[in-house]
């Protein structure tokens, strides 16, 4: 049963038509990856060595002591005065996106994508989706509650703030979004932040599916759906390939062995 699974994995990832984009995008991405200390030369490694390599520019988002790490490779972005932990996570990402947002203008990136250390992303497909517009924008799994709150973009899924909405947070967000700079739910509050700057949320429905997805693959294949999923998804589930777009962008949860599978499947096998 799991020899199936990972034929299927590659067959949804190698085999499938006009699998590798020849996207003509000019829109240059700005990759911050959430991670920390110990995970810097596991998860982050794996990462860098993988899907991160394709974006423009890419930095590890982490507030780690880094003594131990001066000999690392990565390119990190570390902040002192958070601590490293998930429930200040919401804090450190407002810390870093505050630090970028406050860099000379004319910003060198036209789109700032953020995602997570188990997150696996397929570039080319991000590149097709990101289109230059002057619209203050923010495309990502767009979670809408059942309770009727307000919808929120997935963390974990990773999502993608154009120059024009990151603009906005100015001067600072302190200022612009100080009732969510505060530990919490991170993709929560920033989705707040930016409905509150009127910055729209996209879901980047692909006909009737997703394209960010906050599970990994072989979870949303066999529909081992979690409850909340289930409670936040707006989209009918389906199983087998039906469950994910062949243009899908993102897999959360992803292990490392899985991201140097795909890896070999879409890039290195492809040039034997």
């Amino acid at each position: 049963m799991k020899t199936l699974f990972l034929f299927n994995f590659i067959q949804l990832f190698f085999f499938t038509n006009g699998l590798i984009s020849n996207s003509t995008s000019r829109q240059r991405i700005f990759c911050v990856i959430k991670t920390f200390g110990g995970n810097l030369a596991t998860r982050a490694s794996t990462v860098h060595q993988t899907w991160a390599s394709r974006c423009d520019k890419h930095v590890f988002l982490t507030a780690a002591n880094l003594t131990k790490w001066n000999n690392t490779v990565l390119p990190i972005l570390n902040l002192h005065d958070v601590s490293d932990n998930y429930m200040e996570l919401s804090v450190k990402v407002f810390d870093a996106l505050n630090q970028i947002i406050q860099e000379p203008q004319p910003y060198d990136f036209d789109w700032l994508f953020m995602a997570d250390d188990d997150t696996y992303v397929i570039m080319e497909h991000l590149r097709e989706l990101l289109q230059h517009t002057r619209k203050p924008l923010a495309f990502g799994h767009l979670f809408v509650p059942k309770n009727q709150a307000p919808g929120h973009l997935s963390g974990g899924a990773g999502y993608a703030i154009n120059t024009a909405a990151l603009r906005r947070m100015l001067p600072n967000l302190q200022t612009s979004c100080a009732d969510w700079y505060v530990p919490g739910m991170e993709d929560v509050y920033v989705s707040r932040c930016l409905q509150h700057l009127n910055v729209s949320l996209d879901g980047a429905i692909d006909g009737y599916r997703h394209r960010f997805y906050p599970l990994e693959f072989i979870t949303m294949y066999k529909m081992e759906l979690p409850k909340w999923f289930s409670d936040y998804n707006s989209l009918q589930s389906y199983p087998g390939f039906d469950c994910c777009s062949t243009n899908s962008i993102s897999f959360h949860y992803m292990k490392r062995e899985w991201m140097h599978l795909i890896e070999w499947a879409r890039y290195l096998h492809a040039d034997d």
